[in-house]
């Protein structure tokens, strides 16, 4: 009976490793199927971390489960020693594997994490675009400074050109802005701002959203990001410039209040330094 019950868990723990593998195939985790070279390098580091960790973590489970079935209640012939035995090589693999492992871990992330640095620019021949974003209640506003457009809720770029976002937000709690797909998660935070330099590999639609639990419409607060041709992009900018709409600081008031679902906008005009406003109202005189 306890080796059909051994087998049946053993089989259980097989088809449930099966089943996590087959569900982070599908397109749909989107942190597993990078478009962009920081995503890219992101998912190699988890990848190695994940590696490295397996060399402690899978011999643990395996005597485990030899220790559970040689010691089992029905095995007469387990020797059952109450004093504990301190062999020397037994004291190395307990000790010295585990923090070598961990050391390695140690210094690929502390290498990794510094050639990911989000302040540090990407290296490209290519200039790179910059967009100025605000965290708002519950919508995201994104300021193109060098077309003198915005929109709501959606945003476009040229693939294969480096992006520079200039991340705050408004009086909201505190927000993370996330493109699964381009790169990771980083805070936009009322009176400061953060960059972010991130580049697609390819035309492509994205979803972006909020990564912090920040109150009523957080489920809602997502957005489009949408990477294009050079020539399309610039056609874009050109339609979004005979838009009716127009971002005054009496319409960004509105806009700046409390709301939920919030359908994409796009805003012809905006306020000179309107984003540098933003930052200069929570700033001490």
């Amino acid at each position: 009976m306890f080796r059909i019950k051994l087998w049946l868990g053993l089989l259980a723990f097989l088809g449930a490793a099966a089943l996590i593998v087959w569900v982070l195939q599908d397109e749909r985790a989107l942190v597993l199927h990078p478009k962009g070279i920081i995503a890219r390098e992101e998912l190699k580091l988890i990848k190695t971390n994940i590696a490295l960790m397996l060399l402690v973590v899978l011999p643990t489970l395996i005597l485990l489960f030899v220790t559970a079935w040689r010691y089992r209640a029905s095995h007469a012939k387990a020797k059952y020693d109450p004093e504990p035995n301190h062999r020397p090589w037994k004291e190395i693999v307990l000790w010295v594997i585990p923090s070598l492992v961990i050391a390695v871990m140690a210094v690929v992330t502390w290498k990794a994490t510094h050639e990911l640095d989000p302040y540090q620019p990407l290296k490209s021949e290519v200039r790179p675009l910059t967009i100025q974003v605000v965290a708002l209640d519950w919508k995201w506003l994104f300021i193109y400074p060098e077309q003198g457009i915005a929109t709501v809720n959606f945003v476009q770029f040229p693939a294969k050109r480096p992006i520079h976002f200039a991340l705050s937000a408004d009086g909201s709690p505190m927000n993370s802005f996330w493109i699964p797909e381009l790169s990771g998660q980083i805070y936009a935070m009322t009176g400061m701002v953060t960059p972010l330099h991130l580049m697609a590999d390819g035309e492509g639609e994205y979803r972006g959203r909020a990564a912090e639990i920040n109150g009523r419409g957080f489920a809602d607060m997502t957005f489009i990001a949408k990477s294009s041709s050079e020539e399309d992009f610039e056609v874009w900018v050109q339609q979004v410039k005979r838009s009716s709409l127009q971002l005054t600081d009496k319409v960004y008031e509105q806009l700046s209040k409390p709301s939920e679902k919030i359908p994409v906008l796009f805003y012809s005009q905006v306020e000179e330094k309107l984003f540098e406003q933003i930052m200069m109202r929570y700033m001490h005189p």
